[in-house]
């Protein structure tokens, strides 16, 4: 799957076939900094590239046949829920980055069209990581965040922090631009797909959050964040930016050739399709879905295009 030496710090014997992980749909440890809450002077412009010649594939199948056995099911749809949600952090990453630049920098516009590729990642990894049936979700995923805490929650993740404000859907400084009006339909349809992912898994639309007592939540943002962390295969250490373009860049490559042969949806059925919730039968939705290994490219040209400007040594390392 990856050409070239790695850089990086978790790297794990492979088996022959699949270059991620020990196995098939293994998963592998995530490193990544703090996340970024100032300006950080060393990350060039997050600037958009187009992907490579011959780089994005044909439209992603939007099914493909059930895995055959229930074990082989929860193996495939646990390493998408654990790297998908470990590509979305990673793009939180940068996405804070380019955020800071395009507040910084006296034309935003370069900024923002990363953004808008950035968030539209962001809304594909949710398609992704809740690509599984219901009795998956309710049998083995609901359950093993219930084991990690009675009130595990999705605001506890700590790259999510810098760029809250943003996916909120908070007004901006160039909200009226042609450019923070993309970024903008961009947030609307993230919360469009969120809204649907959880009325199609979460029973009764509510997080284990909502559904835990008071005293039974970690008041402490470190131990919140810790927990979060632990549950993704997530390390926190001081690794430079090469190093988490490197891990991206591995984790896109595997959920795409995931999706090349699975499709997005493995063991959808049409009765299944017509059942699914509005949201996610909209057209702006499909149009996501369609969309799936266009934008997991791109967002690996941006990677890409930020890389060499480190390799050339146009910025401090």
């Amino acid at each position: 799957m990856s050409a070239g030496p790695r850089r990086t710090v978790t790297e794990l014997p492979v088996a022959e076939g699949w270059d991620f992980g020990d196995f098939p749909y293994g998963l592998e440890p995530l490193t990544l900094p703090e996340p970024p809450h100032r300006p950080a002077a060393d990350v060039p412009d997050v600037l958009c590239a187009e992907p490579a010649a011959g780089s994005a594939g044909p439209p992603c199948p939007r099914t493909g046949p059930a895995p055959g056995h229930p074990e082989l099911a929860h193996q495939l749809f646990w390493f998408r829920w654990i790297t998908g949600h470990q590509v979305t952090f990673a793009v939180w990453q940068l996405l804070g980055h380019a955020l800071h630049q395009a507040h910084e920098r006296p034309d935003p516009a370069p900024s923002l069209k990363a953004m808008t590729e950035l968030t539209r990642a962001y809304t594909a990894m949710l398609l992704y990581t809740s690509s599984c049936p219901k009795d998956v979700y309710g049998g083995v995923i609901r359950p093993s965040m219930f084991l990690q805490h009675r009130g595990f929650s999705g605001t506890w993740a700590p790259d999510f922090a810098p760029v809250r404000r943003l996916l909120r859907g908070r007004k901006t400084p160039w909200h009226d631009t042609p450019e923070g009006g993309r970024l903008a339909d961009e947030v609307r349809l993230y919360h469009l797909v969120h809204s649907g992912v959880a009325a199609k898994l979460v029973p009764g639309g509510r997080s284990l959050l909502q559904d835990t007592v008071p005293a039974a939540r970690p008041h402490d943002p470190r131990l919140q964040a810790l927990v979060y962390d632990n549950y993704f295969l997530t390390l926190r250490a001081d690794v430079p930016t090469a190093e988490i373009l490197d891990q991206l860049r591995r984790r896109l490559t595997a959920v795409r050739l995931d999706v090349s042969v699975n499709g997005l949806y493995p063991g959808l059925t049409e009765p299944e399709d017509a059942a699914l919730p509005e949201e996610l039968r909209s057209e702006d939705a499909r149009a996501c879905e369609r969309d799936f290994d266009a934008v997991l490219a791109r967002v690996d040209g941006l990677a890409a295009a930020l890389d060499e400007r480190l390799l050339h040594g146009s910025i401090a390392r």
